[in-house]
């Protein structure tokens, strides 16, 4: 008994672990924090990872994919025009702002 007794609180407890897991990776961002850029022609997500680099301390693939999971974009290209949120905080960079303009 004592053994099954074990296996059902190990069991339990990485149940927990994997339920909160999946609670905090889908909790939303909050896009109120972070700086909404204005697309420039020619401006690419690479481009843009590069530009911010120094702000976000991502890798460039990871700034991409956050941005694409973020602004629920169809694809990783940008259109000239369009508004999208980066994951750089607006304390550290003043707000809103367009690119290349």
């Amino acid at each position: 008994m004592g053994k099954t007794l074990l296996h059902y609180v190990l069991f339990s407890f990485l149940f927990a672990l994997v339920l909160a897991g999946f609670v905090y990776a889908s909790s939303p961002v909050d896009k109120k924090e972070y700086v909404t850029i204005t697309v420039a022609p020619g401006d690419t997500l690479w481009g843009l990872a590069k530009q911010y680099e120094q702000e976000h301390h991502m890798p460039p693939d990871e700034f991409i994919r956050w941005v694409v999971d973020v602004n629920h974009l169809p694809s990783p290209r940008l259109a000239a025009g369009e508004q999208i949120v980066i994951p750089v905080l607006k304390s550290k960079q003043g707000g809103s702002v367009a690119v290349n303009q």
